[in-house]
């Protein structure tokens, strides 16, 4: 517990240690008792669109609510959200309670949870000794709470059961880059618009963004040439991650309830590393693939089934495998060793066989129907 709420000597030097506890946090500072002088006092002064930090970052608080961190726009807005998008009409305020007992709970609209302090759902705790950081740290704030695929895939941190042990990113393991040399200040604290979901933000990191396809070396690559270039009427245009990523973590079935004591959980019924291609359900200007890599999301008909009946009837409305963009590249991935290394394979695409009758109707325009390259191993191109 000490270790939560220890202040090292240091941060009375800083900038904000300067203005002193009540400065943020109220209270009086005149108090010899201790009661006394918490009284009033805001343990969390970063919190909501008042927050404290308005009177010198007013920019900042601003458009902050703009941010997905903030609105979550694309998991619990009922107006823009696909789980929302999913839901039967007459069954909203039955989702809205769901959505609020088990997928806000995750997030946070405060700066402090990412430069003063790690995230409450992570444990809290100051990071160092109340001083603000400028950049978050990688593990101590941003994996802790996009732990369960970013930091796993980004890290290297494979499941035994998985059976093999795959790579960390050559970002992370060679290049040592932190999250925010990436996903931006811009991206957190100047978003120009409330953006439907993450790849609606004209912000947000692609590889090409750094590895220009107009570049020498990347031409000289011969896959890139094919797959990555827009120059050819006839290329079929690959997302980066198709040729190198690694398998990812996927998850399927997740249900939510409250247990005797009335408290949230949630089960999901597997989560397990695969790796699918399929078409693009997301194709745009910035993202023109005819093929990018998919991952399952843990919805399904019956998630909600504790707040009501049929909450998700529209459960096929959208898809169930979505836009991946996996943190675990790798400079060279199996699939891409060779051009059979990857035409030819089906298992390597999503297939009608591979997804539940019940998913099905939701994932047609993502299904692959057509291996590349099937037809000049069996004489046959059309999967089952």
């Amino acid at each position: 517990m000490e270790d939560k709420v220890l202040v090292l000597p240091g941060f009375l030097e800083t900038t904000h240690g300067m203005l002193g506890c009540t400065g943020c946090h109220g209270g009086d500072g005149t108090a010899n008792d201790r009661a006394l002088a918490h009284e009033g006092m805001n343990a969390k002064p970063s919190a909501g669109t008042d927050s404290i930090c308005q009177r010198c970052h007013a920019a900042e608080v601003a458009a902050f609510p703009r941010a997905l961190h903030v609105n979550l726009r694309g998991i619990i807005d009922l107006q823009a959200s696909e789980i929302a998008l999913r839901a039967n009409p007459t069954q909203l305020a039955a989702l809205e309670e769901g959505l609020k007992n088990h997928c806000s709970a995750c997030h946070t609209p405060t700066c402090g949870e990412c430069h003063v302090s790690r995230p409450e759902t992570a444990g809290g705790g100051f990071v160092r000794g109340h001083q603000f950081l400028g950049t978050p740290n990688t593990v101590l704030n941003c994996t802790a709470c996009h732990g369960s695929r970013v930091e796993r895939e980004f890290m290297g941190k494979t499941p035994e059961e998985f059976g093999e042990r795959l790579q960390p990113d050559v970002h992370w393991i060679q290049g040592q880059l932190q999250c925010v040399d990436c996903h931006t200040y811009n991206w957190f604290h100047r978003p120009e618009k409330p953006y439907r979901h993450r790849y609606d933000d004209l912000g947000t990191p692609r590889c090409e963004d750094c590895h220009r396809p107009d570049q020498e070396e990347f031409q000289r690559n011969e896959f890139h040439r094919v797959h990555a270039s827009t120059d050819e009427a006839e290329t079929t245009l690959l997302a980066c991650q198709v040729c190198h990523s690694q398998p990812y973590n996927n998850c399927w079935s997740c249900h939510v309830a409250k247990d005797a004591q009335g408290l949230p959980y949630f089960r999901t019924e597997a989560s397990e590393f695969t790796f699918k291609i399929g078409r693009n359900p997301l194709p745009s200007e910035r993202r023109p693939y005819d093929y990018v890599v998919l991952r399952h999301i843990p919805v399904d008909p019956e998630t909600f089934a504790y707040y009501g009946e049929d909450v998700l009837s529209n459960f096929d409305a959208l898809p169930t495998w979505k836009y991946a963009t996996p943190h675990n590249i790798v400079r060279r991935a199996p699939q891409a060793e060779t051009c059979s290394a990857c035409h030819g394979r089906p298992e390597l695409f999503l297939r009608a066989v591979d997804i539940p009758a019940a998913e099905l109707p939701a994932n047609q325009s993502v299904l692959v129907e057509t291996v590349p390259g099937l037809e000049l191993l069996t004489g046959e191109s059309r999967t089952p």
